[in-house]
């Protein structure tokens, strides 16, 4: 019997990783010792900042920081010479100027979002310390910026030269899993075991997968491997899986549906689907003949399913679609991730030119929250100064700093309160650690080595803790602290006073940020769900009444990106919520079926386009009800509507036009029906009978 290793014990590539880091800040080190830069210890913790077991991730936060940096520092420059003789308004122009740039982080969510967070309290971090000499602000803030800028060259210089880690291959294994796991629920809804309760939360977690995915493909940029030529491709595939989601979606409920209606499939639809899971499962491009033999079995089931005109006819034709919508996406998945496994780019297809710009792939933004956020590191700022003056402590300093800092670096979470607590436990950690070292270990030491080797036993199981997400917040809050406390210069000072009360406002500024994180800031997972769930229905609903065509890809990637931020919330909601009950998978289809009704209404003849208003107006209207009440059920004049609409729609034309407006309509239907298992016959289907 095998037994499974701890996920804490550390590998070979951790090992390595942590001695590549800790040269690099023995680089830095040794670099600002001997150009007797003010405060080297700068480097030292920037280099465990920024430090990630793989380069290009590494470069790409490196490099935004240094951004940060300097744009914090620059204002430093601007702030504190002017506003130095009125200590209030400096307070208030740094605590709008961290806010502000928090609020900016939160509304970018990329990684690029660290570089306005950094500017926000690099803006902070070198203004307080020098409000008693202004004059020294510009040297201040120039010295931050060159410490920290030769710690990011140290950094990525070792991290490029020495055994690099390429971010490349990391995506390539990720989308292998993420395309492995879509092909598994896609065979199972063909299967009809779209319901199995092993299979439901599958589709939730691919859709957060792939908004990560595309988030992580900036750190690829960056890399020095040949993946990073093939970013662009590596975005046209996250653009796929992101449409392919809701067609796997369709697929399992129009199956649901066929079954509920009582279809039983002939032998060649059967053949067919089998067919497709097949090639599914054997992970290959669609060849020209299978494709050919794939669509030619489309085309006869859906010739059959023409000569009805009942629920089940309808509900074929629909699987007919959403299999071809499969095949060609599916297999331009495929396709594309060869060519980004052998590292070569083929010639531009352009069959989805959409995917080609950034602009078109829009991402949720709550403004209420990152204001709200931005308000509370703002407050924490304000009210760690008022403590600071009105206690005249020297070092009073550090409590707004901290207090500030922490509230940026937890904003993304909905109670940050519990791991700013944990945060404190690890800075008092870190200052017993220091206190040792400072006062028993470095008065004996004699010159740099011997520093250095001393130097090791702290940080290379730092190192360690970092490149294991289990550990990652203890190492990071360790290597954060520590080289900040030992306070290594040129010239240490071993002052147990000047220890004492530094740290001590460190943690006086935790205590501060924990009061205000429970106070002001925290909300519950259940609160945060309803805001993006209602965001989503807004989206539709605002679909639904437009009069010029929507655009189907951003709501797509919006409502997924959504989704990726709901899906980690799910497990803190208490049973019994109604929120639970949402399926954001679903609504992305009912928005998709929007658009095109509202694309192809005007193209419709006669009292058809009205008919299309009505089933948009209703739609629009529950969506717009479904933000007070979020397990409300569509009412039956929806259904009355939807019904009206199809039979409008039946008849001898068969435009373009129609049939999606018609398709659409079967889609809303069962969405938002599924209970319902046929059409009631309308006054046309009675005349028509009689007349027979």
């Amino acid at each position: 019997m095998t037994s499974k290793q701890p996920t804490w014990l550390p590998d070979p590539w951790d090992m390595v990783f942590s001695l590549k880091t800790f040269a690099a800040a023995m680089l830095s080190l040794f670099i600002a010792l001997c150009f007797d830069l003010p405060n080297p210890y700068w480097a030292v913790t920037t280099v465990y900042i920024v430090a990630h077991p793989l380069s290009g991730a590494s470069t790409s936060k490196a490099v935004y920081r240094l951004v940060g940096t300097v744009v914090g520092g620059t204002m430093s420059i601007i702030l504190v010479p002017n506003l130095v003789n009125a200590p209030e308004l400096l307070t208030v122009a740094l605590a709008l100027w961290v806010g502000g740039c928090l609020a900016l982080s939160l509304l970018d969510r990329t990684p690029r979002s660290y570089c306005f967070m950094l500017a926000g309290y690099t803006a902070a971090l070198t203004s307080f310390p020098v409000v008693d000499a202004p004059a020294t602000v510009f040297t201040y803030a120039t010295s931050r910026m060159i410490e920290i800028s030769l710690a990011i060259i140290c950094a990525a210089l070792i991290n490029r030269i020495v055994f690099p880690r390429h971010a490349g291959p990391v995506l390539a294994a990720r989308i292998d899993a993420w395309l492995r796991d879509a092909s598994a629920i896609t065979v199972a809804a063909l299967e009809g075991r779209g319901d199995d309760p092993a299979l439901v939360k599958i589709p939730r977690r691919l859709a957060a997968e792939a908004a990560d995915i595309r988030m992580f493909t900036t750190h690829v940029s960056y890399d020095t491997s040949g993946h990073s030529t093939l970013v662009d491709r590596s975005r046209d595939l996250q653009g796929l899986m992101i449409t392919v989601l809701p067609v796997i979606s369709a697929l399992a409920d129009v199956q649901a549906a066929l079954s509920k209606a009582g279809y039983q499939p002939p032998a060649a639809t059967e053949q067919l689907i089998e067919d497709v899971g097949i090639w599914l499962n054997s992970g290959e491009p669609l060849s020209d003949e299978r494709r050919a033999g794939l669509l030619a079995g489309l085309a006869a089931v859906e010739i059959q399913a023409r000569t009805s005109e009942d629920w089940q006819a309808l509900l074929l034709l629909d699987l007919t679609a959403q299999l071809r919508d499969l095949l060609r996406i599916w297999s331009d998945c495929v396709a594309l991730r060869q060519e980004i496994a052998t590292g070569v780019e083929q010639p531009r297809r352009q069959r989805y030119p959409w995917f080609g710009t950034t602009a078109r792939r829009p991402i949720h933004k709550d403004y209420g929250m990152a204001l709200f956020s931005g308000f509370s590191a703002a407050l924490a700022i304000i009210l760690g100064t008022v403590f600071w003056i009105a206690t005249g402590w020297s070092s009073g300093a550090g409590a707004p700093l901290i207090a500030g800092i922490l509230i940026c670096f937890f904003a993304t979470m909905d109670n940050p309160t519990p791991i700013i607590r944990k945060f404190m436990i690890f800075s008092i950690v870190a200052m017993a650690l220091s206190f040792v070292f400072v006062f028993a270990v470095m008065p004996v030491l004699d010159g740099y080595v011997s520093l250095a080797l001393a130097l090791s036993v702290l940080f290379l199981p730092l190192g360690l803790l970092i490149a294991k997400p289990s550990t990652f917040l203890l190492g990071m809050a360790l290597s954060a602290n520590i080289p900040t406390m030992l306070t290594l210069q040129s010239r240490p000072v071993f002052d147990l006073a000047s220890f004492l009360n530094t740290n001590i406002a460190t943690i006086l500024g935790t205590i501060m940020a924990i009061g205000i994180a429970a106070v002001v800031r925290s909300v519950g997972a259940e609160w945060s769900a309803r805001r993006l769930l209602q965001a989503g229905w807004v989206d539709i609903a605002a679909a639904a009444e437009r009069s010029r065509q929507p655009d189907l890809q951003a709501l797509l990637h919006k409502m997924l990106d959504r989704l990726s931020l709901l899906v980690p919330r799910l497990a803190a909601i208490p049973q019994g919520s109604p929120i639970l009950g949402a399926d954001l998978l679903k609504d992305m289809r009912v928005g998709s079926h929007v658009i095109a009704l509202q694309q192809q209404k005007d193209r419709l003849r006669g009292d058809r386009p009205e008919a299309v208003d009505a089933v948009l107006v209703t739609i629009a209207g529950y969506y717009r009800q479904r933000r007070s009440r979020a397990d409300l059920a569509p009412a039956p004049m929806l259904l009355t509507v939807l019904d009206g609409a199809l039979d409008r729609l039946r008849g001898p034309e068969t435009s373009s036009a129609a049939l999606a407006a018609r398709m659409a309509l079967v889609g809303l239907r069962y969405n938002l029906f599924p209970e319902v298992a046929g059409i009631a016959p309308t006054e046309t289907d009675i005349l028509r009978q009689a007349a027979e």
